[in-house]
């Protein structure tokens, strides 16, 4: 039926009118469901870019408390492989990779507040709760679950922090006990222990050596095949920072007559 004939009677033009009512009623409707849907299409999109950016500072931050607070015990790279562990015998296992006794991250930030007093946890693990807030606590904890996760990614940002860490004299006394010693001996003669097996060529008496600073640096950082020398000498760069190589060099320069 055509609209001039539907105006033609007061029946027709009621229909019009609920239909012209329905017609403005629900492109209204129309038009305010479409404003929402692009509303939420730029909250989800702001989202987006907003979570990832939050949490990436989010592991930034567990990056840095564990350069400062974790590297001790559990290594540059959580393999356990800290001052520590390598100084003292009988130390408990600390690997972050290997018997997980906290594998998610409630757990996680539970061990990491309450430390000994956790059940299953060694003695010297400490709590963290009166020295690190809620929020740090929690970004360590998802800084350890992202090591797990991508290791290389999580070493990387990692590195970023522990490289510029002022790494003394002491640290390279450290590093050079719990490292070298075993080979060159206490006081780098060339002595140590596994003297009595290397023989061709012996460990390297270091207080005559006359390598320059950056020699060391590549010999202790690739190993003695990756610079041509003894084979027997193992590369420390994946286990060693570039900082805590010079405060090793400073050591063993104090060693030489």
């Amino acid at each position: 039926m055509k609209v001039a004939q539907l105006y033609s009677t007061r029946r027709g033009r009621l229909r019009l009118n609920v239909l012209f009512t329905l017609k403005c009623f629900y492109s209204s409707r129309l038009r305010k469901v479409k404003i929402i849907n692009r509303i939420f299409i730029t909250l989800s999109s702001l989202c987006i870019l907003i979570l990832p950016s939050v949490y990436a500072e989010n592991l930034d931050n567990g990056a840095e408390i564990y350069s400062h607070r974790c590297v001790i015990c559990h290594g540059n790279k959580g393999m356990g492989d800290g001052y520590i562990p390598m100084k003292l015998k009988g130390y408990p296992q600390t690997n972050l990779f290997d018997e997980q006794k906290a594998k998610d991250k409630a757990r996680l930030i539970k061990v990491i507040a309450k430390g000994l007093l956790t059940n299953d946890i060694n003695k010297f693990m400490p709590p963290w709760e009166n020295e690190l807030s809620t929020q740090d606590i929690s970004d360590l904890a998802d800084f350890i679950l992202y090591l797990r996760e991508d290791t290389v990614g999580a070493i990387n940002r990692l590195y970023s922090h522990t490289s510029k860490i002022n790494r003394t004299l002491k640290d390279g006394k450290i590093i050079f006990d719990t490292r070298c010693v075993l080979c060159h001996g206490n006081e780098g003669k060339g002595d140590g222990r596994m003297a009595r097996i290397i023989k061709s060529p012996p460990p390297a008496n270091l207080t005559k050596s006359v390598l320059t600073a950056d020699q060391m640096s590549q010999i202790i950082n690739l190993g003695g095949l990756g610079v041509n020398r003894s084979a027997q000498m193992p590369p420390w760069g994946d286990f060693l920072t570039e900082n805590e190589v010079d405060a090793v060099i400073h050591f063993i320069n104090t060693l030489k007559d």
